[in-house]
Protein backbone atom coordinates (compact mmCIF):
# COMPACT_ATOMS: atom_id res chain seq x y z
CA UNK A 1 0.00 0.00 0.00
CA UNK A 2 1.31 3.46 -0.88
CA UNK A 3 0.81 6.96 0.42
CA UNK A 4 0.57 10.12 -1.66
CA UNK A 5 2.83 13.03 -0.76
CA UNK A 6 1.32 16.26 -2.07
CA UNK A 7 3.89 19.03 -2.06
CA UNK A 8 5.03 18.29 1.42
CA UNK A 9 6.34 15.75 3.85
CA UNK A 10 5.46 12.24 5.02
CA UNK A 11 7.06 9.80 7.42
CA UNK A 12 7.24 6.03 7.23
CA UNK A 13 7.27 5.04 10.89
CA UNK A 14 6.73 1.28 10.56
CA UNK A 15 10.37 0.54 11.26
CA UNK A 16 12.27 0.04 8.02
CA UNK A 17 15.43 -2.03 7.70
CA UNK A 18 18.41 -1.05 5.51
CA UNK A 19 17.59 -3.80 2.97
CA UNK A 20 14.01 -2.56 2.47
CA UNK A 21 13.02 -0.83 -0.76
CA UNK A 22 11.45 2.58 -1.29
CA UNK A 23 9.30 2.93 -4.42
CA UNK A 24 8.56 6.48 -5.58
CA UNK A 25 6.08 7.22 -8.39
CA UNK A 26 5.90 10.73 -9.79
CA UNK A 27 2.31 11.29 -10.91
CA UNK A 28 2.90 14.75 -12.36
CA UNK A 29 4.00 16.24 -15.70
CA UNK A 30 7.35 17.58 -14.40
CA UNK A 31 10.34 16.34 -12.39
CA UNK A 32 9.73 15.66 -8.68
CA UNK A 33 12.60 16.74 -6.43
CA UNK A 34 12.54 14.42 -3.42
CA UNK A 35 14.62 14.34 -0.25
CA UNK A 36 14.88 11.21 1.92
CA UNK A 37 16.05 11.37 5.56
CA UNK A 38 16.64 8.39 7.88
CA UNK A 39 15.87 8.62 11.61
CA UNK A 40 17.05 5.83 13.93
CA UNK A 41 15.76 5.70 17.49
CA UNK A 42 18.22 7.47 19.76
CA UNK A 43 20.36 8.58 16.82
CA UNK A 44 20.79 11.71 14.77
CA UNK A 45 18.86 12.06 11.49
CA UNK A 46 20.93 11.14 8.44
CA UNK A 47 20.35 13.01 5.21
CA UNK A 48 18.63 14.46 3.41
CA UNK A 49 19.54 12.42 0.35
CA UNK A 50 18.25 14.14 -2.82
CA UNK A 51 16.54 12.26 -5.66
CA UNK A 52 14.93 13.43 -8.90
CA UNK A 53 12.02 11.35 -10.18
CA UNK A 54 11.16 11.99 -13.85
CA UNK A 55 7.53 12.77 -14.80
CA UNK A 56 5.13 9.84 -14.67
CA UNK A 57 7.89 7.39 -13.77
CA UNK A 58 8.65 5.04 -10.89
CA UNK A 59 12.02 4.72 -9.22
CA UNK A 60 12.87 2.00 -6.71
CA UNK A 61 15.76 2.39 -4.28
CA UNK A 62 17.16 0.02 -1.68
CA UNK A 63 17.39 2.20 1.42
CA UNK A 64 20.94 1.15 2.28
CA UNK A 65 22.08 2.12 -1.23
CA UNK A 66 20.65 5.62 -0.79
CA UNK A 67 22.46 6.34 2.45
CA UNK A 68 25.64 4.34 1.98
CA UNK A 69 27.57 3.06 5.01
CA UNK A 70 26.12 5.67 7.39
CA UNK A 71 22.91 3.76 8.10
CA UNK A 72 22.37 2.01 11.42
CA UNK A 73 23.30 -1.64 11.88
CA UNK A 74 21.33 -4.01 9.60
CA UNK A 75 19.15 -5.28 12.46
CA UNK A 76 18.23 -1.77 13.67
CA UNK A 77 14.91 -0.31 12.56
CA UNK A 78 14.46 3.33 11.64
CA UNK A 79 11.91 5.75 10.23
CA UNK A 80 12.12 7.37 6.82
CA UNK A 81 11.01 10.95 6.10
CA UNK A 82 10.17 11.83 2.49
CA UNK A 83 9.83 15.45 1.32
CA UNK A 84 8.76 16.30 -2.24
CA UNK A 85 8.07 19.44 -4.24
CA UNK A 86 5.54 17.58 -6.43
CA UNK A 87 2.91 14.87 -5.86
CA UNK A 88 4.56 11.45 -5.52
CA UNK A 89 3.25 8.06 -4.44
CA UNK A 90 5.51 6.49 -1.80
CA UNK A 91 5.63 2.82 -0.88
CA UNK A 92 8.04 1.09 1.48
CA UNK A 93 8.51 -2.58 0.69
CA UNK A 94 10.37 -5.15 2.78
CA UNK A 95 13.42 -6.81 1.34
CA UNK A 96 12.52 -9.93 -0.58
CA UNK A 97 15.00 -12.73 0.11
CA UNK A 98 16.62 -14.20 -2.95
CA UNK A 99 15.42 -17.70 -3.79
CA UNK A 100 17.78 -20.49 -2.88
CA UNK A 101 19.40 -22.31 -5.73
CA UNK A 102 19.47 -26.08 -5.59
CA UNK A 103 22.85 -27.63 -4.90
CA UNK A 104 24.62 -28.82 -8.03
Amino acid sequence: MGTMVRYGKMAITDGCLPGDRLDLYNTGPGDAHVEVTFCAEGGRPQGPFPLVIPPQRTRSHVLADLAGPGLPAPERRYSVVVVSDAPVLVRAAPRVPEPRRPAA
